[in-house]
């Protein structure tokens, strides 16, 4: 092994950044997961952020978004040239649902504000991780046709979260015989 010896020079400046608040316009579509917030790939992501103190001189507000890898503190700035980005200049900040489904291979990822004043700037983040679907299990829907009176008997079984399972949803297709198609939820 080597050994090596030095100094530095530190100089101590007493700022105080203003203070930006961030976090989700819908609440239920980020749970939170310790240090991340569970996302579902299929969802869009809204966030909001807030400057708290004395921001009259807000020079320039921008947002970043950031790629990552598990046990890894490196943060990779993703390329915002598509269209899935909105309002990357304003207090809220919108990203479809094509930022994950265009890049499954990405489990995590940082969106970042940047607020910039005259003499500073302050910054804040919330860090996602993508919720991983439940497993292993298998549906039984018995009888596998009928009319709008029929009742219909669904039976799941054996599905696996490591996040554990917080509900269930029904998607259903009804065809009628002029052709139109209704889905329900």
């Amino acid at each position: 092994s080597q050994q090596a010896a030095g100094y530095v020079l530190v100089k101590i400046e007493n700022t105080r950044p203003q203070m930006i608040a961030i976090g989700c316009v819908i609440v239920t579509l980020c749970s939170p997961n310790l240090e991340y917030q569970f996302i579902n790939p299929t969802t869009q992501v809204a966030l909001f952020s807030l400057c708290l103190g004395n921001c009259s001189s807000i020079q320039k507000l921008t947002w970043n978004v950031y790629s990552g890898q598990a046990n890894s503190s490196l943060w990779i700035l993703f390329n915002q040239t598509e269209n899935w980005f909105f309002g990357t200049t304003s207090s809220n900040f919108t990203v479809t649902n094509q930022l994950f489904l265009q890049n499954p291979t990405v489990q995590f990822w940082k969106f970042e504000v940047v607020y910039s004043f005259l003499n500073e700037t302050s910054t804040s983040a919330l860090n996602f991780v993508i919720n991983q679907p439940p497993v292993n299990g298998s549906c039984l829907i018995s009888p596998l046709n009928g009319t709008t009176t029929t009742i219909f008997n669904i039976i799941c079984s054996n599905w696996f979260d490591k996040d554990g399972i917080k509900d269930y949803s029904f998607y259903g297709k009804i065809i009628f015989r002029n052709s139109l198609t209704f889905f329900l939820s």
